[in-house]
């Protein structure tokens, strides 16, 4: 009926009372989802038509798909990258993801997106991550991290700023830290988080990470600095010269289940670790894993009086070293063991 009246209106009220004002233009509405496409397509096509919404007519890197995802306004953002052209010249920076919604990075089909870092044009030592993330409620699904300094991804959230929701599946950490690069820096974790909630770590390979002049700094998953609520499951690390999974500085509330460790560790498998001035973590859960007999030196678990579960030693706390003096004082155990841990003499995988 609305329609009715104001088609009247326009066929003869105009004629009598002259043009009417138009309306003013109505704000752009968010969309549901979104995919923008990042590939090798990007160098072909005229720069006007490469808006990333097909995958011949991608953008060139991730940092340019977030800023067409941005302009879109999309809930639910996906960036597909074409994994036999993706090669990054720095760090990867994930520093959007909409409101309310999440953004997924992914591949265009079977083959991961690398990040090398032996590709990149400026090698900091300081901040030599595959991917640096500092936005909520990401997923990266697919990926390849390799040969950087410090890690693989830095979920680099603050006290001001705190990050959430980070989600990293079927991906491969391999050959990270100070081993595989020359030059001054070590690593720190194929996932290095501060500050942050709510991660979710499944269904990943971390193998190779190494550093040489202070190898014990080397982990799998490093989560530090108030970084709450991680649940690490389903993954396989290997050949990693610190312990796999170390918490610091209140790491609370890490769950450790279901994965596979071979030849890790250099105190422990999982470990919380603080300086005089840091907090104990709490509620750190380590159950249903596969543990191999043999730290990444060859050392046998649970030959010493620092702590142990049947029998694998894979817990840590204290202060500066490595000291039975050192492994207490904390009001709670940072890590408590659910009883169906398994010790292996062969990789179980």
């Amino acid at each position: 009926m609305h329609r009715t009246v104001l088609a009247i209106l326009s066929a003869a009220g105009v004629a009598l009372i002259g043009a009417l004002p138009s309306a003013p233009a109505a704000a752009s509405a968010p969309v549901e989802s979104i995919t923008v496409y990042v590939g090798s397509a990007a160098g072909a096509a005229p720069s006007g038509a490469r808006d990333g919404l097909r995958r011949d007519t991608a953008v060139a890197t991730v940092e340019q798909a977030q800023e067409v995802l941005r302009a879109k306004k999309a809930v639910n953002a996906t960036i597909l990258v074409d994994g036999a052209t993706f090669r990054p010249s720095a760090p990867v920076q994930v520093t959007w993801s909409p409101p309310g919604g999440r953004l997924t990075l992914g591949t265009v089909g079977v083959l991961a997106a690398t990040t090398d870092c032996n590709t990149f044009d400026d090698l900091n030592p300081a901040l030599e991550y595959g991917m640096v993330l500092t936005a909520d409620n990401v997923t990266i699904n697919n990926y390849v991290f390799q040969n950087c300094r410090n890690g693989g991804i830095r979920a680099m959230g603050t006290s001001g700023n705190r990050i959430s929701g980070l989600i990293v599946e079927n991906s491969t950490f391999q050959r990270l830290g100070g081993y595989w690069q020359g030059g001054p820096g070590n690593g720190y974790g194929g996932i290095h988080a501060t500050y942050a909630d709510y991660i979710w770590i499944e269904n990943n390979l971390f193998s190779n990470l190494r550093n040489s002049e202070s190898p014990a700094s080397m982990h799998g998953v490093y989560l530090a600095n108030y970084t709450y609520n991680t649940t690490i499951y389903n993954n396989r690390f290997e050949q990693i010269s610190g312990d796999a999974v170390r918490t610091r500085n209140r790491g609370d509330n890490t769950i450790v289940d279901l994965n596979k460790f071979w030849k890790v560790g250099a105190y422990a498998v999982f470990s919380d670790w603080r300086f005089n001035s840091e907090g104990c973590s709490t509620d750190g859960l380590f159950d249903r894993n596969q543990v191999g007999n043999t730290t990444f030196n060859n050392d046998r678990w649970n030959e010493d009086a620092q702590g142990s579960i049947n029998p694998v030693r894979v817990r840590l706390w204290g202060h500066d070293t490595a000291t039975n003096a050192n492994l207490y004082g904390c009001p709670s155990d940072p890590i408590v063991f659910g009883g169906s841990n398994v010790y292996v003499t062969s990789r179980p995988w």
